[in-house]
C-alpha cells in the first residue's frame, strides 16, 4: 500500500503538471519541464518507499482522471497530460526492466534511482 508521504508527493506533482498544462495552453513550450517533473516525482516516490506498480497505479490514476476530465481547455493542455503519462510509463518500464535484469544477474551496474 502506498504510504501517505508518497501520496503527498504524487498530489504535489499533479499541481505542477496542472500548471504546466495551463502554460502549454497559453502556447508556451513545457515539454522538458513535464519530463523533469515526472522524473523527479518518480524518484521522490521511489525514495519514499513506493514500488513501480504502486507508482503506476497511483500517479497513473491521477493523470488518467485529468485526461478523462472535460475541464481541459485545449489540445496543447491535453497533450501535456498525455506526455506526462507516457513519460511516467517509459521511466517505469525502464526501471522494471533493470530490476528484472538485475535479478537475473545481467546488470551488475544497476543505478539506485530512476533514469
Amino acid at each position: 500500500m502506498l504510504n501517505s508521504h508518497a501520496q503527498d508527493i504524487a498530489s504535489r506533482y499533479m499541481l505542477i503538471v496542472t500548471r504546466l498544462a495551463e502554460m502549454a495552453g497559453a502556447n508556451l513550450i513545457v515539454g522538458d519541464l513535464v519530463r523533469a517533473a515526472t522524473r523527479n516525482c518518480l524518484v521522490a516516490m521511489h525514495a519514499a518507499g513506493a514500488e513501480c506498480a504502486e507508482i503506476r497505479r497511483w500517479v497513473g490514476g491521477l493523470i488518467g482522471e485529468h485526461i478523462s476530465s472535460s475541464a481541459i481547455p485545449n489540445a496543447r493542455a491535453m497533450d501535456t497530460w498525455v506526455n506526462a503519462r507516457n513519460h511516467m510509463e517509459f521511466l517505469l518500464f525502464i526501471e522494471e526492466h533493470d530490476e528484472l535484469a538485475g535479478r537475473a544477474g545481467f546488470n551488475a551496474q544497476r543505478a539506485a534511482t530512476f533514469h
